[in-house]
């Protein structure tokens, strides 16, 4: 991937926690390293990113804004640029706090993140009151929000219930997104889709208004208490793999490393 560096961005801005810095304010510098394909702009500027235009824009939005905390700044700033560039496919911002309140003798302060679109899949389900319109209910949410967009869905499938038989049969499908999200900003995204269906906990894989579950996101292996991807049950389950594989038959799983057709085909 090309880069555009820019480094040194200075703004005088009102970003912290202490009442001082909120009243006074404080000399702030942003280094930003643009990623994109430089080999489609030929030689005209509207084919490319700007970074002049870029700079300003930088400058423009940490002065209009004031944030206690530099992460708060560093990530809205970092999704406002990927949402104002389509072109830009990643992006590290590093902020420099160089006066802030630290009671001993430092040269810096900074916090650096990388974000970028990140292709996702997401598996949904339910079997209580009206199940279409449940399910219905996450393209809306999707559609409703800035940081998330959907790609595709698949067409709903009706299956017998999983692990608990004594329940109503679900109706399943899944969803290719593209998110700015981070997986841990995408399952609190999914789980406030589920508080909106009036989701409430029974019993394990009880019956319930809906589903959102991640399946992936990118290619990341996350392996937490509270988060795990790509979902460990995904391969063993066709009610996930049909859906999925009507619209992405040839996704890669990445830790078992077959595609979802080969992974159908196993429980089949």
């Amino acid at each position: 991937m090309d880069t555009i560096n820019i480094k040194g961005i200075e703004f005088y801005g009102y970003h912290g926690v202490l009442d001082s810095e909120k009243k006074l304010g404080q000399m702030f510098s942003i280094d930003c390293v643009i990623g994109l394909d430089t080999s489609i702009s030929g030689d005209d500027i509207n084919n490319t990113v700007n970074y002049g235009d870029v700079s300003l824009k930088i400058v423009e939005f940490c002065k209009n804004n004031a944030f206690d905390l530099l992460e708060a700044l560093v990530n809205n700033l970092s999704k406002y640029l990927l949402k104002t560039y389509p072109l830009i496919e990643e992006l590290t911002v590093t902020v420099h706090k160089p006066h802030a309140p630290i009671a001993t003798k430092f040269d810096d302060v900074s916090l650096t993140v990388t974000r970028k679109w990140i292709t996702c899949y997401l598996a949904i389900g339910s079997n209580l009151g009206d199940k279409t319109e449940n399910l219905d209910l996450v393209s809306k949410e999707i559609n409703a929000d800035e940081y998330i967009s959907e790609i595709s869905k698949s067409s709903y499938i009706e299956t017998a219930p999983y692990g608990v038989e004594d329940q109503p049969n679900f109706l399943n499908g899944a969803i290719k997104v593209r998110t700015l999200y981070t997986p841990y900003e995408l399952l609190r995204f999914c789980k406030s889709i589920e508080k909106k269906a009036k989701r409430e906990k029974t019993r394990h894989w009880g019956e319930r208004t809906l589903d959102v579950d991640i399946l992936m996101h990118g290619n990341e292996i996350i392996f937490e208490d509270d988060l795990k991807i790509p979902h460990p049950e995904m391969h063993l389950r066709d009610f996930v793999l049909e859906p999925l594989y009507e619209i992405e038959p040839y996704l890669i799983h990445p830790i078992k490393k077959e595609s979802v057709s080969e992974l159908l085909k196993k429980i089949k």
